[in-house]
């Protein structure tokens, strides 16, 4: 995808949607609705002012913070444009920002995952929520404006989360025209909802005189106001209208004609009040009305641009002192930081903005879409031309592309998408571009190869994975056919994504080597060279994996543009390479310099950071400090709301560094929120069963067979659904049924199935990062009492990974390997490093023997070796693997325990081994 230049940043949501319009001077005072309001606020989660359109809604709600200056309130009007969930939220957390600077900053972070779907946007909301806890601890008010414009169902979901899980000091209004499909019938039962409907909202006649003769000083009689007021409803917008058309009669004969013929006439009573009033203007401001009635904004710059009217702001003023339905909305006040802006790639146009803001206006709804449908009507022939004037001055980029579109400007409008496209797609907002690219007509579209390059990046982040591949092609072609080798390049590299998530390596291998023929930035060029490095080590040819994993070092150390951070974040930045010859010095380097970039935010981009370093402290055997980091992951991940997406691994990590230490107590709970994850996810990953394979292998170490079995089969039925798989998940696999069938006593068969990886390993030396096969047969062999065989089998196991500096997948045996380490330090094989292993493992110290106070008997020290895991909450078959012997042998272990300490039970002998520091 095409980078965005750096360009004049620009304003994305219109500051005005975060405060209320101004009100007029001559607005009534509705003292009894407003302390109602106010009082009912208190006390109920939602307050709903709905009614049809002009009947005050808006200017009710406005008039809350100038009467009660002390009530804390974030103003949010809403229009067509926020039915995109991410600019929703985005929106929502600007305002809220308002009230405080800090909140929603770790809700903000989130809106770059992937959330179109109700799930997605509920994590986000109950992170919102946290946000609130911990920044607004004053009673405040969320005043949504104009809820009838949004029509996109996850941003119910949204509001429906928020209401049944607010915090108490939140108090959320409403206004719309229809009622929202929020799940009021619950919150009215529970006595949550606060209404205030047309019945409450129409003026009474009392408000009417006080309007129309006490502001205006029309001097109606009472017979007339009781005829209007009946003829009108109490409507706010119809007396409006009325008091323009009656101020504009100079007679009392001819003003007696108007009402009496109001009073009679079948016309709808806006039609007509409408037409009279747009009729006894000058001809000049009949023109102006209908030209700018296709601006949801007004200010002096745009009506010049659209009328070319040099006295256009002039003219706005007159219209607003006339009375002609003008709302004034004031600049923002708020205190909290600025809403995020979007770059606009140096667009011409678009460099004039340093001036002071501008008064803006905006038409009341319902005179504008009078207007519009007056323009339509009468000259339907300028309504293109009068977009395009619009769009060309419009500052705000979701306008200027609306008007482009409206306009039917398609050349237009798809440069302006094309030039803001990719910040567009980094802030999220994937709903409201795909939605303008599919406005343009097919053959605009299919002739922009960017634009079908973002849409196939939409598709993919929505999980529409049956559009991608399509679009990607038939973008590579448009590249080619405008020979832009950068485009190209770009789009081969995704792909080859594409075909790595399939499975098909030579295909992804192939792609990402065409990509790197090409003039590809830095960033794009380290993908390419990690992503073919990973297919190319998958595939046999680990010579050109160490080449391409190199030169994609060398090029990090010679960029200065390049983000430590951002190549953390790389889909091909993986823990994996660390067994490449210095891997681990060059991850763990750029691991550091992401942490340092991260500091303590908390951010999904903090969470991969941690992620990373629980994986490298375990590839070093440091478990104590993979464990710390692992849980501190977790934490942070449960804080950004449990997103499936985000630190799996660390879960799995913190799992197996468990393990190792023999911990299956603080291990167990990890394998709920793995599995919940994996179940979570609408994309099953090519690789999820190297997930299941290191969660199947601490179940196996734990002794619970049956759900390790369980485990290899789910295994299976993922490499036979897959298109195709990577060799290592066929190496895992039969892993997995080796240590299945040596624990069944299966010895003959475990050996012809561990010959079928060790092929395949030789081939794919990534995989070992994950185990290895020569380890699980010195270990087959170790318990057939082939002593000589299984050394000869571990020596150079351990001569591999002393060498590499990586003892993981040896301590992915935990404590089993145990007896095989203590072989190979009396045999002097490898004798440091296999002492350090047994240090890392917690089992340095031989047992000793222990003398059983009471009893006078001797603990032997392999009884205390049974005892220990005993204490630690082992099966009778779990100590048998681990201590390489037999489940009767372990039994009879037991008898002669339970009759030295003079105890009946397991749980009797777990006490006295915890007395005796054993557990």
């Amino acid at each position: 995808m095409a980078e965005s230049g750096s360009g004049k940043s620009q304003p994305w949501l219109a500051e005005t949607k975060f405060s209320p319009p101004l009100l007029r001077e001559d607005v009534i005072p509705r003292k009894r609705l407003l302390e109602d309001l106010h009082r009912r606020l208190d006390s109920h989660p939602l307050t709903l002012v709905s009614a049809p359109a002009g009947y005050g809604k808006t200017t009710l709600l406005a008039a809350l913070p100038p009467t009660y200056p002390a009530l804390s309130i974030a103003w949010l009007s809403l229009d067509e444009e926020d039915n995109d969930p991410v600019r929703f939220l985005t929106a929502l957390i600007a305002t809220l920002q308002r009230l405080h600077p800090g909140c929603g900053t770790t809700a903000q972070s989130l809106l770059v995952v992937p959330i179109h779907q109700g799930a997605g946007v509920r994590r986000i909301v109950s992170v919102l929520i946290n946000d609130m806890l911990e920044t607004l601890t004053e009673p405040f008010a969320l005043i949504l404006d104009d809820l009838h414009r949004i029509t996109e169902p996850s941003i119910f979901v949204a509001l429906d989360y928020l209401l049944e899980h607010r915090p108490l000091q939140l108090h959320l209004a409403v206004a719309t025209r229809v009622d929202p499909p929020l799940a009021l019938a619950r919150l009215r039962a529970r006595g949550e909802l606060n209404e205030m409907r047309l019945a409450e909202l129409r003026f009474s006649e009392e408000e009417a005189s006080a309007f129309l003769n006490d502001r205006l000083n029309l001097g109606l009689s009472g017979a007339d106001l009781a005829l209007l007021h009946s003829r009108t409803e109490g409507w706010a917008v119809g007396l409006r209208l009325l008091a323009s058309s009656l101020d504009r009669v100079s007679s009392v004969q001819d003003r007696i004609l108007l009402i009496r013929y109001l009073a009679q006439t079948d016309r709808n009573v806006f039609e007509f009040l409408a037409e009279e009033v747009f009729n006894s203007q000058e001809a000049d401001i009949r023109t102006f009305l209908l030209e700018t009635a296709i601006l949801p904004e007004l200010t002096p710059t745009l009506c010049q641009a659209v009328t070319h009217r040099p006295d256009a702001g002039a003219m706005l003023e007159e219209l607003y002192h006339r009375n002609l339905f003008l709302v004034q909305v004031p600049p923002s006040q708020g205190k909290g930081s600025p809403e995020p802006r979007l770059s606009l790639l140096d667009h011409p146009r678009l460099e004039t903005r340093d001036r002071q803001p501008e008064t803006r206006y905006r038409y009341h709804d319902l005179f504008a879409e009078f207007l519009h449908h007056k323009l339509g009507e009468e000259q339907p022939d300028r309504v293109p031309d009068l977009h395009l004037r619009a769009a060309q001055a419009e500052s705000e980029p979701a306008r200027a592309v609306g008007h482009y579109l409206a306009a039917a400007s398609w050349q237009q409008a798809a440069d302006l998408i094309e030039q803001i496209g990719g910040e567009m797609f980094a802030r999220g907002y994937l709903d409201t571009l795909s939605r303008w690219i599919d406005r343009l007509p097919t053959q605009v579209r299919e002739s922009r190869p960017d634009l079908l390059h973002y849409l196939s990046h939409c598709a993919l982040w929505k999980g529409a994975w049956s559009e991608v591949q399509p679009l990607l092609e038939r973008a590579l072609q448009g590249f080619e056919s405008a020979g832009n080798g950068a485009g190209q390049g770009e789009v081969l590299a995704n792909l080859a994504t594409v075909a790595a998530a399939q499975g098909d390596l030579e295909r992804c291998g192939a792609l990402f080597g065409q990509a790197l023929a090409y003039p590809i930035p830095p960033h794009t060029r380290i993908q390419a060279l990690l992503g073919g490095a990973l297919a190319k080590g998958a595939l046999g040819d680990w010579q050109q994996t160490v080449r391409d994993f190199n030169a994609a070092m060398a090029l990090v150390e010679q960029s200065r543009e390049l983000d430590p951070l951002h190549l953390v974040t790389l889909p091909f930045f993986h823990p994996g390479f660390a067994v490449v010859p210095g891997g681990l010095a060059h991850l763990q380097r750029i691991c550091d310099q992401a942490r340092a970039q991260v500091g303590d935010e908390v951010s999904p981009s903090r969470l991969m950071v941690e992620e990373l370093t629980t994986v490298l402290y375990l590839f070093r055997g440091q478990l104590a400090e993979a464990i710390r980091t692992g849980e501190r992951a977790l934490a942070l991940r449960e804080r950004l709301g449990g997103h499936p997406y985000l630190s799996l691994n660390a879960a799995l990590f913190l799992l197996i560094a468990h393990a190792a230490r023999g911990d299956y107590a603080a291990a167990e709970p990890l394998f709920d929120q793995l599995f919940v994850g994996v179940d979570r996810m609408s994309q099953p990953l090519p690789d999820l069963p190297i997930y299941l394979f290191y969660a199947g292998r601490v179940r196996w170490l734990q002794g619970r067979l049956q759900e390790a079995g369980e485990i290899c089969d789910q295994m299976r039925a993922l490499i036979n659904s897959l298109h195709e798989e990577f060799p290592e998940v066929r190496i895992c696999h039969a892993w997995m049924q080796s240590l299945l069938e040596m624990a069944n006593g299966h010895y003959g068969e475990a050996e012809r199935t561990l010959r079928q990886p060790e092929v395949l390993e030789q081939k794919d030396r990534g995989s070992t990062i994950h185990g290895n096969t020569h380890l699980l047969l010195a270990r087959l062999y170790w318990r057939q009492g082939r002593w000589e065989e299984a050394l000869a089998e571990l020596a150079p196991v351990l001569a591999h990974y002393e060498q590499l500096g990586i003892p993981f997948a040896i301590l992915l045996e935990g404590q089993s390997v145990v007896p095989l380490l203590r072989l190979a330090v009396e045999e002097g094989i490898h004798t440091s490093y296999a002492a350090h292993l047994l240090e890392l493992l917690g089992a340095d110290d031989e047992p000793r023997p222990i003398d059983v106070p009471h009893t006078g008997a001797t603990i032997t020290p392999r009884e205390v070796e049974v005892l220990r895991l005993v204490a630690a909450g082992h099966s009778n078959r779990a100590i048998a693997e681990q201590l390489v012997i037999s489940v009767w042998t372990v039994k009879s272990h037991l008898t002669k325990i339970y009759r030295k300490l003079d105890v009946t039970s397991r749980a009797q002998a777990a006490v006295y081994a915890r007395e005796l520091g054993l557990g």
